[in-house]
């Protein structure tokens, strides 16, 4: 057996990933196929704490799977060489659990995944935060990890400020999302003090369109990127099985409600100041 099929197997053992998911990635593996995988892992592990963007040669989502979980131990090294607290590291790292056992890597998107496996995303607490970009600002993740309590993410901004701080990062004042949770059409629907909302209203939205684009149709009647959003993160399935779903909270019944009218969700930009 291989060094990078045990490898492989050993992360994806740590990682809880899928028994399936594994089984069709091993079955790739074979001796032609072993060098790109292997060149792919390196491409990832150079780019590690980096921010840089990584090429894909091949969209097989067999050969993304073993480069992803291929260069976990190397980022693993990173966290423990940058001195970063073990807990953080692995809470970081494990977000390719829910993400592969709940979407698989079609859904969740190659370019996110990789973004995890090469330290781009850091978990503190109940939010997930990204370095500051362009916006000067640090961009914020809402993990389905359960309620947005207001004291836990208040936790984890302030926890944000701190762990930038003390890797550089003294002059960013600031957040910013982009999520369907900012739709402010859900106002419509939640009370007022639900979490949701007071998670919403931490942000001025920056973005000026009132409607999504509209996926596939030219018409304004068709789906958007924010209705699709709602389905795969409320109900954890795509739009169209979501006639077969019955409500079974304040959430659901609205998302539900919406779209029966023949309404749409939206996925909003926002930013927090800090000054």
């Amino acid at each position: 057996m291989s060094e990078l099929r045990v490898l492989v197997a050993s992360v994806a053992h740590d990682l809880d990933v899928p028994a399936g998911l594994l089984a069709d990635a091993l079955a790739y593996l074979t001796p032609e196929t072993e060098p790109l995988v292997a060149a792919q892992i390196a491409a990832l592990e150079a780019a590690i704490g980096s921010g840089a963007d990584v090429g894909w040669p091949d969209d097989d989502v067999r050969f993304q799977l073993l480069a992803i979980l291929g260069t976990v131990p190397a980022a693993r090294a990173w966290f423990a060489a940058e001195g970063i607290d073990p807990a953080i590291a692995e809470a970081s790292l494990a977000d390719l659990t829910p993400k592969l056992r709940d979407y698989g890597i079609a859904a969740t998107g190659i370019d996110w995944l990789a973004k995890v496996v090469t330290c781009g995303v850091f978990v503190l607490g109940r939010l997930q935060f990204e370095p500051a970009g362009a916006e000067n600002a640090w961009n914020t993740h809402i993990p389905e990890s359960g309620p947005l309590d207001p004291a836990a993410c208040d936790e984890s901004f302030a926890r944000a400020v701190a762990f930038f701080g003390e890797r550089g990062d003294t002059t960013t004042r600031g957040f910013v999302c982009h999520s369907w949770l900012l739709d402010d059409q859900l106002a419509e629907y939640l009370p007022a003090e639900s979490n949701i909302l007071r998670f919403a209203r931490r942000f001025t939205l920056t973005d000026t369109e009132t409607t999504d684009a509209p996926v596939g149709s030219a018409d304004g009647d068709g789906v958007t990127a924010g209705d699709n959003a709602v389905a795969k993160f409320v109900f954890r399935r795509p739009l169209a099985e979501l006639s077969a779903i019955t409500p079974v909270s304040t959430l659901e019944r609205a998302v539900l409600a919406h779209l029966a009218a023949g309404r749409h969700w939206r996925e909003r930009a926002g930013i927090m100041r800090l000054d």
